[in-house]
């Protein structure tokens, strides 16, 4: 089933569930993946708010990007929504950068654009989504099942901010799904 924007979306902040939600108007929600600590005081004092036109060219650029990749259309739709949520709501982040080797082929990235970070230890490339843009570093969300770092796992739409310089684009698929390049 795809979705479409309209102009009944409404976000929220469930306070059962510590996380933002869009109420989709057809008997389905969307729960963002992103904790309530990881929010700005904004987000999580909102009662409810309308999905804005700006939201939804957020919403099908994200989409459009995740095209590029591998993904079923139900998970593409979830890493946009995720996308959106990020650029929306959540706290600044700081760099984690230390992670990926510095590789200089991209400039500025561009929002939803999927590009690939290589771990420093071992050379394994990993897909991520651009969910906003800095000049100098930029917020990525994990693009693929999952991720493991040298002290933790990233999952599925798991957020890091990384220095632009580490960011490869993503030149299209290979052999592998993103599912078969779990690490």
């Amino acid at each position: 089933m795809k979705i479409r924007p309209d102009d009944q979306w409404r976000w929220y902040f469930d306070s059962e569930h510590s996380r933002v939600m869009l109420d989709l108007a057809n008997g389905m929600v969307f729960r963002s993946c992103f904790p309530a600590k990881m929010l700005t005081d904004y987000a999580v004092t909102m009662k409810e708010m309308s999905f804005s036109v700006d939201d939804a060219a957020l919403f099908y650029t994200f989409e459009e990007h995740g095209r590029l990749i591998n993904i079923a259309p139900a998970l593409r739709t979830e890493l946009a929504l995720n996308g959106v949520v990020a650029l929306r709501f959540m706290k600044p982040q700081m760099p984690k950068s230390w992670y990926f080797s510095h590789v200089s082929l991209i400039g500025k990235p561009e929002y939803g654009e999927i590009v690939q970070l290589q771990l420093q230890e071992s050379g394994i490339e990993a897909l991520f989504m651009v969910a906003e843009v800095g000049d100098n570093a930029s917020l990525c969300l994990l693009a693929q099942q999952k991720l493991e770092l040298n002290d933790r796992v990233m999952n599925f739409c798991d957020p890091i901010k990384v220095m632009n310089d580490r960011m490869m684009p993503y030149t299209g698929p290979t052999h592998l799904s993103i599912y078969d390049r779990v690490i």
